[in-house]
């Protein structure tokens, strides 16, 4: 089931939420300041203009939502990291920063959206809409070949995903 304006809204309001309990207790429970973590919204100008220039470049399916309603994610205090990048950090990537197909394990299209504090891509497969985490590889222009040791199942969408985000920050609060 394709995620809804509606479903974002409610997931950046949960999010906002959590993220401001997770950084209120953060300095006395880990012994040091947070970084920066939070959730922007995309203006209906700035989603508007990543959906057309995400659309031209092929991009279809859920992300298109995700950044009419999210324009970044980022997370760097919750366990390793998480970073949904900015429009112009995916579009970037696409022209020529970033892999644009995979080999090996899988392979197929890739759309890189988001990374982990650890130097992990993280992609979603055109083929399928599966999440994946590119751990390891080899990097020859833009095709990253990967071994079946070098990738996670992230989130089988990109709803699982937000889900999986949500619910670590809601693990991040309560302490456990």
């Amino acid at each position: 089931m394709p995620i809804t304006g509606e479903d974002l809204n409610r997931w950046v309001a949960d999010v906002e939420y959590l993220v401001a309990e997770f950084l209120r207790c953060f300095e006395g429970r880990y012994g040091y300041s947070p970084d920066v973590n939070g959730v922007v919204r995309a203006t209906d100008a700035d989603g508007k203009q990543a959906v057309a220039r995400f659309v031209e470049r092929g991009i279809a399916g859920d992300l298109l939502e995700f950044y009419s309603v999210v324009r970044e994610v980022s997370l760097p205090d919750l366990d390793n990291g998480i970073f949904v990048h900015s429009p112009d950090v995916v579009i970037d990537g696409i022209d020529g920063e970033q892999p644009i197909e995979v080999l090996g394990a899988i392979s197929g299209r890739i759309t890189v959206f988001a990374s982990d504090g650890g130097g992990g891509l993280i992609v979603q497969l055109a083929e399928d809409g599966r999440i994946y985490k590119l751990r390891w590889g080899i990097l020859v222009r833009q095709r990253f070949e990967v071994p079946d040791d070098g990738l996670e199942v992230f989130a089988v969408n990109v709803w699982g995903l937000l889900e999986r985000i949500r619910e670590d920050l809601a693990q991040a609060v309560s302490g456990s």
